[in-house]
């Protein structure tokens, strides 16, 4: 989580305040929007125009990138020239803007010879198990993910299910514990009531499993729906496979054996959450027929057009995709610095 644990580069350690979710109240917690941001506007050499959309990424007659296009604050259309171009929209954004820089030399849409644009759409297997308990247990007095089993992580066909999951224990605030708590078979009324009212005597699980990428699992461009500016608008298509489904039982059922031999007196199972972390789309292959980019996060078409984020992923893994993304970054950006002072791109 990138938390700090003593002072460091000007920001305090950690306090356990909880609710990391929320946000960090004193800055232990890293984010780029008081880290690397800052920093790189102090350089001189980074301007950040915020409330800009992009709108396509423009190219020349022979295929390479030259700049965006892009409405700023105001609406108003620019175009920004660029040397290289590295899209950074994540598994939705960053699929809906090559396609919707399609052009008659690039018909399907840019870096998209091999058809991959889009596909493979992954957002971890999840779900959530919240066990009650006779004492207070206050998990909210913590890191939001103070520990982690990785019992299950590897890939052992015999449980029934490929690849594998972890278990964060992930303390939820009460709203979002009440918008997704389904205590037994009616998920309603008095019984609902009841295990809120056990928020303090509360702890529990998140799954964290590998979603295969799968074809069908996708983001296209709506054929009619347009947005504020008159670019189809992305849809989104994601649904469980069966390998999904017997990974989420798999870990219910570990999940109670663990709370009952603590000694828990009521186990809840939280179902999917709508959306998790966004990752593939825009895939890393070693040859082009398969994927979209190199293992650069280079366009296997356009040399100087660039993916910089989860979109990149082949498969999801067993972990949260930040930290992976960030690495990936910082290794793309030595070797697009070293690329251009070959003058290769």
């Amino acid at each position: 989580m990138a938390i700090n644990t003593e002072v460091r580069d000007g920001r305090p350690s950690c306090q356990v305040n909880g609710f990391c979710m929320q946000g960090c109240k004193i800055g232990a917690k890293w984010s780029t929007m008081y880290t690397e941001i800052p920093k790189a506007e102090a350089t001189g050499n980074v301007e950040v125009r915020p409330q800009s959309m992009v709108l396509r990424i423009e190219h020349d007659k022979t295929g390479k990138v030259t700049g965006v296009l892009y409405a700023d604050k105001d609406g108003n259309q620019q175009l920004q020239k660029a040397r290289v171009v590295a899209v950074a929209g994540n598994s939705i954004e960053s699929p809906r803007m090559l396609l919707n820089s399609a052009s008659s030399m690039f018909p399907d849409g840019l870096a998209n010879s091999s058809g991959q644009v889009g596909q493979n759409y992954m957002t971890h297997t999840t779900g959530g198990v919240y066990a009650e308990f006779e004492k207070p247990v206050h998990m909210y007095k913590s890191t939001v993910v103070p520990g982690i089993v990785h019992e299950w992580k590897d890939n052992d066909p015999g449980r029934g299910h490929m690849a594998g999951y972890e278990l964060e224990i992930l303390h939820l605030g009460l709203p979002f514990m009440s918008a997704f708590l389904n205590p037994g078979k009616s998920g309603w009324g008095r019984e609902l009531a009841d295990s809120l009212a056990n928020y303090d005597k509360m702890a529990g699980f998140w799954i964290c499993g590998e979603d295969m990428p799968v074809e069908s699992n996708n983001v296209t461009l709506h054929p009619t729906e347009k947005d504020q500016y008159g670019l189809p608008v992305p849809v989104v298509y994601k649904t469980d496979h069966i390998n999904d489904t017997r990974m989420r039982n798999h870990a219910y059922d570990r999940s109670t054996e663990l709370f009952e031999s603590i000694g828990a007196t009521k186990v809840n199972y939280l179902p999917p959450y709508p959306a998790s972390h966004n990752m593939g789309t825009n895939r890393m292959s070693e040859k082009a027929r398969d994927g979209v980019v190199n293992k650069w996060g280079q366009s296997h078409d356009i040399r100087n057009l660039f993916v910089s984020d989860g979109s990149q992923f082949t498969t999801s893994g067993t972990e949260n995709p930040t930290l992976t993304i960030v690495a990936l970054a910082i290794r793309q950006a030595d070797y697009i610095a070293d690329q251009m002072s070959r003058r290769e791109i």
